[in-house]
């Protein structure tokens, strides 16, 4: 048999373990989904070699759910490392072998602390199996190079890992959310406004009295392309964007020096759209599609702005303009552009 062949005919063989799995594991896994679910403390996934490196991935799909989960190596943990691990925690253990020695030496210390145990392994009989409280059944290495590379039992942890985060996922009920006809973007689902903010928390501020001068200072110097402007009331009441400065620069009849000395709100665009940080960015990039702009402040419940979007840091995270599945704001600018044109003086 060629080297081509017995590779085909591995995944051939996992393509049946994987749609077996159901079948054996279904009870274990609803057990198993279950102490997830009620689970008010941390899912600690304990995994060495390359079922760490499974788990690392497990791991980080549970907090993709919004569970607190992290992946702890079971000799760090031995060391010291457990310490941190409490009753109220469950530990999904990972072993091709379910004999794992490192993970067996912290066993009797997690069932000491009352920590629910859920086992990922190819064998039932296996002293880490019969430790655990729900045991999901992962397929066994076919031959002995499969049992060196870990491929068949990694593969099925992978999945049946996967599946427990995805189920969590799926009772927050995402979609419902949205409309059936937009598809979401990389970070929508996920990131409200305020959480961007508390990566990149500028926010250029300016008073309505300043001259124009001093706010072209401030509005060069953040290279946010935008100043947001408030009045007495500490509320936003404008904005100047790069591009409000060349047109007022353009329109300009007197003195670029008595321009430079009017009050900013004099020279402001007035009543600017704006959204709220408890709003996500799915709802910014909306906003900026919808109004064809690239800037846009943040204010809080009292109309205070506590920062500015621009459509780069959208751009940056995956959401790409038009991927809202409504049409791109040049585009739209476009047509509203010639809608105008065409209406009768």
């Amino acid at each position: 048999m060629t080297n081509m062949k017995k590779i085909r005919d591995v995944l051939e063989r996992q393509s049946r373990e994987i749609e077996r799995l159901w079948s054996e594991t279904g009870k274990q896994f609803e057990k198993a989904l279950e102490l997830t679910r009620s689970c008010r403390g941390t899912i600690v996934v304990v995994g060495f070699g390359k079922s760490g490196a499974v788990g690392a991935k497990l791991a980080a799909t549970m907090r993709s759910a919004g569970r607190r989960a992290f992946l702890i190596n079971p000799v760090e943990a031995f060391h010291g490392e457990a310490a941190s691990i409490s009753g109220d925690d469950i530990a999904i253990l990972i072993s091709s072998s379910g004999e794992s020695d490192e993970i067996m030496r912290i066993i009797p210390w997690l069932k000491k602390k009352k920590v629910k145990l859920i086992a990922l392994t190819p064998y039932e009989r296996s002293n880490m199996a019969r430790a655990s409280d729900v045991v999901l059944k992962t397929v066994a290495p076919m031959d002995t190079t499969d049992n060196y590379a870990s491929y068949s039992t990694c593969l099925s942890a992978l999945a049946l890992g996967d599946l427990l985060a995805l189920a969590l996922l799926y009772d927050q009920d995402i979609e419902r959310e949205r409309s059936s006809s937009v598809k979401a973007g990389a970070g929508e689902a996920i990131y409200a406004i305020e959480d961007l903010l508390a990566t990149r928390p500028n926010n250029p501020v300016v008073k309505h009295d300043l001259i124009f001068r001093d706010a072209l200072i401030v509005l060069t110097s953040k290279g946010l392309g935008a100043i947001s402007v408030i009045g007495e009331d500490g509320k936003l009441a404008g904005i100047i964007t790069d591009g409000d400065v060349r047109r007022i620069l353009q329109r300009s009849q007197g003195s670029i020096t008595q321009l430079f000395l009017k009050n900013v709100d004099s020279v402001m665009t007035k009543n600017p759209k704006r959204i709220t940080a408890s709003k996500t960015l799915f709802d910014a990039l909306n906003m900026m599609e919808d109004n064809a702009i690239t800037v846009l402040p943040v204010v809080n419940e009292d109309s205070a702005p506590v920062g500015m979007l621009h459509l780069h840091d959208l751009v940056q995270l995956g959401m790409l303009v038009g991927s809202s599945g409504r049409k791109p704001a040049a585009a739209t600018a476009k047509k509203r552009a010639a809608k105008n044109k065409r209406k009768p003086k």
